[in-house]
């Protein structure tokens, strides 16, 4: 891949990685969450955060290509 290809895959990641944040704080406010929602938060935020690291890990091997 290209330069440009990487410069893309680090935004989208910090992209996640802000989505990331601006989760744990719209959660941080809420108060009396179900166990069934606070479960689907926690899953969400994870898999977020586990879309970063893979886009930021995408990001590392094609600049090096």
């Amino acid at each position: 891949m290209s330069e440009a290809s990487a410069s893309h895959l680090r935004t989208l990641a910090a992209d996640a990685q802000a989505l990331q944040q601006r989760l744990r704080d719209a959660v941080a406010d809420l108060e009396g969450l179900t166990p069934t929602v606070s479960f689907q938060l926690g899953e969400a935020f994870a898999e977020i955060g586990s879309a970063a690291r893979t886009l930021e890990a995408a990001a590392g091997e094609s600049a090096s290509a």
